[in-house]
């Protein structure tokens, strides 16, 4: 049995992390535990990034666990970019928020953490989704309950999706007159935005 302590307990830095596995496709972990958990052997990530844009791999502790190495410099972003838009063409139905990403390379990597978080279901809380379909809007928590909701709303032209971070979406099907599963949320332009 433990004693009893004054001092405050440890608290240990969380921090979420971007990778990139070995056959090119990203993931969002919420954590340095979940991220490590998530992998089998050093060379299955093939890049694995923070939010401020540090560049890390595993490797072993001394009892042949996987870490993460020390930091390896700041990404490019300029890969970075290239190398979603390649996930997006390889791996196409794991990414289905198909967000505007910016101009700027640098810029790129927030959103990113954004969209891959919306599509894992990782929320804020009091964050919701929005939906509206014959104006009427209704909330859902998470990318999967929306995707359960719009099923019955998906002839209706004028059915927009807002994610928590205030983008604004059009579902697509692969198939439109198909019932061929989840859609695709494809970001509309702020211009076109007053106009639906």
């Amino acid at each position: 049995m433990g004693t009893a302590s004054n001092q405050a307990p440890e608290v240990t830095e969380i921090r979420a992390f971007l990778s990139i596995d070995d056959d090119g496709d990203f993931a969002y972990h919420p954590s340095e535990e979940a991220m490590l958990a998530s992998f089998e052997y050093v060379s299955e990530a093939a890049c694995i990034i923070d939010p401020a844009g540090n560049q890390y791999r595993l490797s072993l502790d001394s009892a042949r666990r996987l870490r993460l190495s020390p930091g390896l410099g700041k990404v490019d972003g300029s890969w970075l970019k290239q190398t979603w838009f390649t996930a997006l063409r390889t791996h196409s139905l794991e990414h289905r928020v198909r967000r505007l990403l910016p101009a700027d390379p640098d810029a790129v990597l927030a959103e990113l953490f954004e969209v891959l978080a919306l599509e894992q279901g990782i929320r804020e809380p009091g964050a919701s989704w929005r939906i509206t379909a014959a104006g009427v809007t209704e909330m859902a928590p998470t990318m999967a309950d929306v995707d359960r909701r719009i099923t019955a709303l998906r002839h209706d032209e004028q059915l927009r999706v807002h994610d928590p971070c205030g983008h604004m979406y059009r579902p697509e099907w692969l198939h439109q007159h198909v019932n061929s599963g989840k859609p695709f949320y494809v970001e509309l332009p702020v211009t076109s935005r007053s106009k639906n």
